[in-house]
């Protein structure tokens, strides 16, 4: 307890501290791990010292927000948050429409394949408005406990600017589902966080576990069911850079949800990239089926008893299409390669 109480305090600090750069070190004690491996959404593998948050070097910048819709597929246009009591301007949004919004992880920017994947697939079944989160300035911050302190900010001005199409277009938050990979998911869980736990749903995908759940922080630090009417969970590098416990409403265990993900290469010393960036891959896929197709999972209480055979009841479909409705642990097999989802199959 003395450890994560250390942690917690050397959070609050640190957030304290974003907008101060001449913020005192208080953080010489060693709490909990010195280091960890992780990796960024293109699959670059680093080591993490963060048993001492630095003093310096903080970068600062504000997350640019990008509007697709079907008559802009290709060319995104550029979203600011108003001034005051200004409303936003836009010549694509449509107030009939509900909003997506999908942000990346560390070390990685808007344009990372998988999120483009997941732009593309929304605005080819369905008329969306698809908002995408970059903040790449932030992200691409070599010490990653910067970055993940920077989860809150940028998780606040995404609220902001959701904000702004609630007032500007009457869009209600019930219409607005949020999704973010890794450090992203920590993103969306700040953003419905500060817009009141009033947003319909978050998606979280691998969600970021050094620093948040290891060590273990208090509900108002990580993405968690507190955080959104319906938050759903796909956890595919679980106990390693990803959540290893079950931190939404539904949480899905595609492949037990650990490392050596069907198709990815076996890990080797403790790294396994593949499988972190699985979850963003399934979720893409995910959007093209037909409601009650796909990534059929079933309620279990563990993956044993999933294997045995034990949990044949009660389907639920993972990704997109998973029903508000689901609550629990699931658990799936997926194949190796496109299409992952089997349809048919334990």
């Amino acid at each position: 307890m003395a450890l994560v109480s250390r942690a917690v305090a050397k959070w609050r600090l640190a957030i304290a501290c974003l907008d101060s750069i001449e913020c005192e070190d208080d953080t010489r004690d060693d709490y909990g791990y010195s280091w960890l491996m992780f990796v960024d959404d293109a699959f670059n593998r680093h080591v993490l010292n963060f048993s001492v948050l630095p003093s310096h070097g903080m970068r600062y910048g504000k997350p640019d927000f990008y509007l697709y819709t079907r008559n802009n597929r290709e060319v995104p246009e550029v979203l600011f948050i108003p001034e005051d009591e200004d409303h936003l301007k836009s010549s694509y949004f449509n107030g009939s429409n509900d909003i997506r919004v999908v942000t990346h992880g560390w070390m990685s920017d808007y344009q990372i394949g998988w999120l483009q994947s997941i732009k593309d697939a929304f605005l080819r079944h369905y008329d969306l408005n698809v908002i995408t989160v970059d903040w790449a300035y932030l992200a691409k911050n070599p010490i990653y406990p910067w970055s993940a302190l920077s989860t809150r900010f940028v998780g606040k001005q995404t609220a902001k600017l959701l904000d702004a199409c609630t007032n500007t277009y009457g869009v209600g938050r019930h219409r607005m589902h949020l999704i973010g990979h890794s450090l992203g998911a920590q993103v969306m869980g700040y953003a419905g966080r500060f817009l009141n736990s009033e947003v319909h749903r978050i998606t979280g995908l691998d969600p970021a576990r050094p620093l948040f759940e290891l060590p273990l922080l208090p509900i108002e630090f990580r993405l968690d069911q507190s955080d959104a009417h319906f938050v759903d969970i796909i956890h595919t590098c679980a106990g390693l850079f990803g959540y290893e416990d079950s931190h939404g409403h539904a949480d899905f265990y595609p492949n037990e949800g650990t490392t050596d993900q069907p198709g990815c290469p076996p890990k080797r010393e403790l790294l396994d990239s593949c499988s972190h960036g699985r979850s963003a891959i399934y979720f893409a896929e995910s959007i093209g089926y037909p409601q009650g197709r796909g990534f059929r999972a079933y309620p279990c209480d563990s993956w044993e008893k999933f294997k045995l055979g034990l949990c044949r009841k009660n389907k639920a479909i993972m990704g997109y299409l998973a029903s508000r409705y689901s609550r629990g642990d699931y658990y799936l097999h997926t194949n190796s390669a496109p299409q992952y989802a089997i349809e048919d199959a334990f």
